[in-house]
């Protein structure tokens, strides 16, 4: 019995090509949009010198900003009295202000309680 070989068309295989394109570069828009873990401002300070010197992504709602022009406190949404001092040398985004809930990316230093942040996103995204 002679079994028949199938063969590809030219139509197909730039049909393939084209949907493994498609996934690759979703699949690189969606892993450059995670985030990673993202802790609370007492999460950090619980441990601080277990995240010195490392890229971390903080929530908190933001304080004093405006008093200067590239500084701000992160305060802890649940605890008022536990912050953490931002530096943000980068324009802010649209709809940052006091009081609005942010993820912040950056360098965290312990001994200074200190993030040189690296971007700013606003809204509160899911922790998990």
């Amino acid at each position: 019995m002679e079994r028949k070989v199938r063969k590809i068309s030219e139509k197909q295989i730039k049909i393939i090509a084209v949907v493994i394109i498609v996934v690759i570069v979703v699949g690189v828009l969606l892993w450059g949009m995670v985030p990673g873990t993202i802790y609370d401002v007492s999460e950090i300070l619980n441990n601080p010198e277990g995240f010195d010197g490392q890229v971390v992504n903080v929530t908190g709602i933001v304080g004093g900003w405006g008093l200067s022009p590239h500084n701000f406190t992160l305060v802890d949404p649940q605890d008022k009295n536990l912050t953490i001092e931002v530096t943000h040398t980068k324009a802010f985004p649209g709809g940052f202000g006091n009081e609005e809930t942010v993820v912040v990316t950056g360098v965290f230093w312990s001994e200074a309680r200190h993030i040189e942040s690296q971007k700013i996103q606003i809204g509160c995204p899911s922790k998990y």
